[in-house]
């Protein structure tokens, strides 16, 4: 059975997360990807974050499974002909540094398509291509904030803004580039050429509050945001510490909610009857509720919140999700040898086909360790890889 990516070569220049989790997902799916990095410094940084005394570093591995390393020195001439003639070889080029980069460098997207007209050229930037910010820097926390979601995530205006989770526009930004390369294979296969696919951390941002935006757009009014979105959309506390999430968001759910918790005699009160009524009267509802959860532990109410067939989840810890049950089930977090750390967990694919499946990649590659293989596949021959190590170009195995 082959994967549905098998064939496909990725060439891939992408730093940091927003390109390298994109690549992960596409050689999960099957994709060749050979990742270059730059032979001196240690190679692509994010060797370096979050690295643990034993060389450990979850962010390098989660980023960059399944990929070749090959060590080319993009900056010197002999290393842009190197890169440009590995591209002629590859279906995918991609990169993500700040618009006009690669162009500066010879190696834009007319360069490769000069060798390749069916290539595909990725480019994942901060802030898009076009406009004052475009060849500005940014990052993962820059786009949370300068999208509004920052502000958003804190309350809304007047309160103080809040990142919910540094990595949010980078990982949802590597989907929504994946997605982009896809749909740009896809039209290939009809049409036999190539293209650019542009995505941005401030693009993608903006898609991912897509309804918070078309509203104000509308209203002029930024919808207000409280400590639970509604009284039965959000979470309570119980009486051993933990938090219960419930989700109460159609109408059915209101008098489920009600008898889960013992407070029958609230169903049809005027006050809470209707949704706009308890929104407008959540002040005294909610302390009710408040109330009703810490009577008892956490497991009571999920059994019975779920005994009502209501949305209802506990509140987990990084820790308790890496063995649970569900989603070990689906394959959700699976098991890996590391050629250095033994037997390791990982998180596994979250998009499952039935009859082309993907696979987790292998753990991520040690810096330069393929790039003789590599150049040797694109047709390089033996002297000319002489010539490149000897001049410092590409760094061997």
């Amino acid at each position: 059975m082959t994967t549905p990516l098998s064939g496909i070569r990725i060439l891939d220049f992408t730093r940091y997360q927003q390109g390298p989790f994109a690549s992960v997902m596409l050689a999960d799916m099957g994709a060749e990807v050979i990742k270059v990095e730059e032979p001196d410094g240690g190679g692509e940084y994010g060797r370096r974050l979050w690295k643990e005394r034993d060389g450990f570093t979850g962010f390098w591995e989660a980023c960059n499974r399944g990929k070749k390393s090959v060590c080319i020195d993009l900056r010197k001439p002999e290393g842009r002909d190197a890169a440009l003639d590995l591209g002629a070889t590859c279906d995918v080029v991609i990169e993500n540094f700040r618009a006009g980069t690669m162009d500066a460098w010879g190696l834009g997207y007319e360069e490769f398509r000069a060798r390749n007209p069916r290539i595909i050229y990725g480019q994942a930037t901060g802030w898009g291509t076009k406009g004052p910010l475009a060849s500005y820097p940014s990052f993962d926390q820059i786009s949370q904030a300068y999208s509004g979601f920052a502000q958003h995530s804190g309350g809304g205006p007047g309160c103080r803004p809040e990142i919910p989770y540094p990595g949010l526009a980078d990982q949802s930004g590597a989907m929504n580039f994946a997605f982009g390369i896809m749909t740009a294979l896809f039209a290939r296969e009809r049409t036999g050429l190539g293209q650019r696919v542009e995505v941005s951390l401030l693009g993608t941002q903006l898609a991912l509050q897509s309804p918070e935006l078309v509203h104000t757009m509308h209203t002029g009014k930024e919808r207000e945001r409280a400590f639970r979105a509604a009284p039965i959309i959000g979470h309570y506390e119980c009486s051993d510490g933990r938090w219960v999430m419930i989700v109460g968001v159609d109408p059915k759910y209101w008098p489920r909610v009600m008898r889960a918790l013992g407070i029958e005699e609230l169903i049809d009160d005027p006050r809470f009857a209707r949704g706009y009524a308890r929104q407008e009267n959540r002040h005294e509802l909610e302390p009710l509720m408040e109330k009703a959860f810490r009577a008892m532990d956490s497991a009571h109410w999920l059994a019975r919140l779920r005994d009502a067939d209501v949305p209802a989840a506990i509140v987990q810890e990084y820790a308790e999700v890496a063995t649970d049950e569900q989603a070990l089930a689906n394959g959700y977090i699976v098991e890996q040898q590391h050629p250095r750390f033994g037997l390791m967990r990982t998180v596994g694919l979250h998009v499952q086909l039935s009859g082309t499946p993907g696979e987790i990649g292998a753990p991520a590659p040690d810096l330069g360790r393929d790039t003789n293989d590599v150049l040797r596949a694109a047709g390089f021959s033996e002297d000319r890889l002489g010539a490149l190590a000897a001049a410092g170009v590409i760094l061997q195995s």
